[in-house]
């Protein structure tokens, strides 16, 4: 769970501020502790790329959500994967998150569909094969 001063900055410099309305702060919540599960999952602390992040965020939103994962981040105003990179680059904007130079919003953008990735049953596991090949290792 991220520190009540992090939280407070982003209700202020990001919500409250008018700079990006479209997401509530349990968008914020979710993607930060997305992160920690991710890299909790992959077993190393080390930059991710933005599709394996978004990725990685859809599993950790049916492991937490499960049946209501689709409403859940609907309700936050989550509807695609490109959301979470704006959700990403407002908390990189703040410094509570950060980049490396090659890294874009633009690989954030249509990693998966939302609703189909949900529609799976079980969802689709990601192993480290799969880890491997977003990595291009």
């Amino acid at each position: 769970m991220p520190l009540p001063q992090a939280l407070e900055r982003i209700r202020t410099e990001i919500i409250d501020s008018g700079r990006d309305t479209r997401y509530r702060l349990g968008a914020y919540v979710f993607v930060l502790n997305g992160l920690e599960f991710y890299l909790m999952k992959i077993g190393e602390k080390r930059h991710v790329t933005g599709q394996e992040f978004a990725r990685g965020l859809m599993e950790f939103a049916v492991k937490q959500f499960g049946p209501f994962t689709l409403q859940v981040l609907d309700y936050w105003g989550i509807h695609a994967t490109d959301d979470f990179g704006y959700i990403v680059y407002n908390l990189i904007s703040i410094n509570l998150m950060s980049k490396q130079e090659n890294d874009q919003l633009g690989d954030f953008f249509g990693v998966l569909d939302i609703a189909e990735y949900c529609r799976n049953e079980p969802p689709p596991p990601l192993d480290k094969e799969h880890i491997r090949s977003v990595r291009g290792a």
